[in-house]
């Protein structure tokens, strides 16, 4: 593979060099990078709306429609060239097909246990307050004095308690990009209804976005190839089912990816464009997901190579990238201060990572012919860079023969990885993050040849860019900026995946790089090897079609456990929500959760769903629980208050009975429902059950 550049690629595809494109190939180059600028456009608006309490319908869907007409002829500049029409209405009728699938299948995940619960929650606040930040109502519970209660509680997991003054009010964790989008789901069905089905809608926008992308890289007829291996991918169908940030994050950057190709590939005016586009994309995605520095910093050496051929796209698609991160920072400071201080271990190495790299690639580009000049003509360093991708590949995959990988046992996730390694009988070892198993989880998903193609693929190309660098060639090969951000974003995050390791929950930590650039190298070497073949078209269609059963059979082998209905989750968990709010009174009652899990999982969604104030206690000493629970009830009292005493365990239950003898808990919600397995060691196959009930007293 080391003499063929993937652009290449397209000379067996029928299509001709580049040309005014006809309606499929503008489609299929256009269509998801409008769809990513309108996700855009959505969470720059809620960045400057939400903190002022103006993200209300009138005036947001006036404006998005408005910065949508005004943005479409920008996207009329997106290079498009004539394709097959096959191609693109295969790629159109997977993307939707995949969307139809995920949305018909949808989670309904609002009982807070995990993060697909608190973006529905998110959303649902945004979506019916207009803004951020949440009100505490501390008030309810007595006032600052409730606040020097050591048991007394405001916040939950991804909800935190942030003191203010004299007062406190509750901060979400996450960004604001994910939510932002997906309260148009709410707004459009006025309920939850809208909202689990966004995620369906922007996964399949990713699609077409990934369909443009493989196309300038591989050619339009593997991209059909490349686009229903994703689509079945159960790691994307699982984030498309839930209210997860990675379909919209995966829609921004795949368009980002393939305007970079484009603006690589172009020259003068529209390089410029093109690189300020695509710089810009990677920069927003920061709207979104913290992790999307981490593309930044690797686009920045891009960014240097390009300067050092004096490419008009270089600085363009630099200070795009800067400016887009910049932006992104004061909705992320502004509204998720606690989160990106609880998430700082992880970080801070990621802001170092951006600067080293950046002043490297800004010596480099500076001075980087000189520097060249002086350092030592090595012989096969095209070689010796594939052998050394090759090399970190397999020392990635065989690291659990020497490995074992340790987080801090004072990490929250230690005691979650430790009831489950208790629970499937495994060693109990709470602080193991797994993550030295991280190649063994794509595996499951995507089968072990498909691993080996693209990282042939992806040695390749680490070789080609090297001979290319030493060559007097002067034409930058459009594959090689997001070959080196996909390649370094795969290593680091393998590397250090910093999510819980339970299945299929930890996967979607993949989803926005990780497969997508797995599977479309991995359908690019396919069409190298058919491309080489010098033989007639029969034995190559043969090829083709071995090759692409085996990129789509073992993907299609882990998804159809749970492909259908029996793949559902969470299901029934808004009409318990809805029984609970029933049995509630905003102007009356104020709420306290009992145990752990009432005080995980219901909080936040009776203060923002209900309309109730709502805390929990943390008992330090058992035997003084109900003495503390009193306290509390005592302040609520005389706020004129109504206390109503909630718990989901046995111990919150028993708790109740100690601070009131005289009436017995109430059931107010019970369902029998599904929830994803959270196996450790194996792919997961099915779901498992999951009961939801809430006891209830009035005092």
């Amino acid at each position: 593979m080391a003499d063929v550049q993937i652009e290449e690629l397209n000379s067996g595809d029928g299509v001709r060099p580049p040309r005014a494109g006809n309606l499929a190939g503008a489609v299929l180059a256009r269509g998801g990078v409008a769809l990513a600028g309108v996700v855009v456009l959505i969470d720059l608006l809620a960045a400057v709306l939400v903190p002022v309490h103006g993200w209300r319908p009138p005036l947001v869907v006036p404006l998005v429609l408005l910065l949508v007409a005004f943005s479409a002829p920008l996207v009329r500049r997106v290079p498009a060239v004539a394709v097959p029409s096959w191609t693109t209405l295969a790629c159109v009728a997977i993307a939707v097909g995949h969307g139809v699938w995920a949305g018909l299948t949808h989670a309904e995940h609002v009982v807070l246990r995990r993060d697909a619960g608190s973006y529905a929650l998110y959303t649902q606040w945004i979506s019916t307050h207009h803004g951020l930040q949440i009100p505490s109502q501390l008030d309810a519970f007595g006032g600052a004095a409730a606040l020097a209660d050591p048991a007394f509680r405001l916040g939950s997991p991804a909800f935190f308690q942030v003191t203010t003054g004299g007062g406190a009010e509750i901060v979400p964790q996450f960004f604001l990009g994910a939510p932002a989008v997906y309260s148009l789901g709410w707004w459009t069905t006025g309920g939850f209804a809208g909202v689990f089905v966004m995620p369906a809608i922007a996964s399949a926008a990713a699609l077409l976005a990934l369909a443009g992308l493989a196309a300038r890289l591989v050619g339009p007829r593997w991209a059909v190839l490349a686009t229903a291996a994703l689509a079945i991918c159960q790691p994307m169908l699982h984030a498309a089912r839930s209210t997860y940030s990675e379909p919209v994050a995966l829609l921004v950057v795949a368009a980002a990816a393939a305007l970079l190709v484009d603006a690589t590939r172009a020259t003068g005016r529209a390089a410029v464009s093109l690189g300020w586009a695509a710089g810009l994309g990677f920069g927003f995605a920061g709207l979104i997901r913290v992790d999307a520095l981490r593309e930044v910093s690797l686009l920045l050496p891009v960014c240097a190579v390009l300067a050092l051929r004096k490419h008009p796209a270089a600085r363009p698609i630099a200070f795009g990238a800067l400016f887009g991160t910049a932006i992104a920072v004061v909705p992320a400071v502004l509204l998720s201060r606690p989160y990106l201080g609880n998430i700082g271990g992880s970080l801070v190495p990621l802001v170092g990572l951006t600067v080293v790299l950046g002043a490297g690639a800004w010596v480099a580009a500076r001075w980087g012919t000189a520097i060249g000049r002086r350092l030592p003509t090595i012989a096969r360093l095209p070689e010796l860079t594939a052998g050394l991708v090759l090399l970190v590949g397999v020392v990635l995959a065989a690291r659990p023969l020497f490995m074992t990988v340790h987080q801090s046992a004072a990490d929250p996730g230690s005691k979650v990885v430790a009831g489950l390694q208790l629970r499937q009988g495994l060693t109990v070892d709470g602080g193991r993050t797994y993550a030295e198993h991280s190649v063994q989880w794509l595996s499951w998903y995507v089968g072990p040849l498909v691993l080996v193609a693209a990282l042939l693929t992806f040695a390749g190309l680490a070789g080609l860019s090297v001979r290319w660098w030493r060559s007097d060639e002067t034409e930058v090969p459009g594959w090689l900026g997001p070959a080196v951000v996909a390649l370094g974003s795969i290593v680091l995050t393998l590397y250090r995946p910093g999510i819980t390791p339970d299945h299929p929950w930890a996967d979607r930590r993949m989803v926005p790089i990780v497969f997508p650039a797995v599977i479309i190298a991995a359908v690019a070497f396919l069409a190298w090897l058919v491309r080489r073949m010098r033989t007639g078209p029969a034995l190559k269609v043969t090829v083709a079609t071995v090759g692409a059963v085996a990129v789509l059979l073992p993907t299609w082998a882990a998804t159809a456990p749970v492909a259908g209905a029996a793949g559902r989750t969470e299901v029934g968990e808004v009409a318990a929500a809805q029984k609970v709010c029933a049995q509630l009174d905003p102007s009356l009652d104020a709420v306290v959760a009992l145990d752990a899990r009432s005080a995980n999982e219901w909080p936040q969604l009776i203060r923002g769903l209900c309309g109730v104030p709502a805390s929990s206690v943390k008992i330090a000493d058992p035997d003084r629980g109900a003495d503390a629970v009193r306290g509390i009830v005592a302040r609520i009292t005389e706020a004129d208050r109504r206390p109503v005493l909630i718990a989901a365990q046995d111990e919150g239950r028993t708790l109740m009975k100690q601070v009131d003898v005289s009436q017995e808990p109430q059931v107010v919600a019970d369902l029998a429902t599904r929830e994803d397995q959270r196996y450790l060691e194996r792919r997961p196959d099915g779901t498992d059950p999951l009961g939801v009930q809430l006891w209830m007293i009035r005092l």
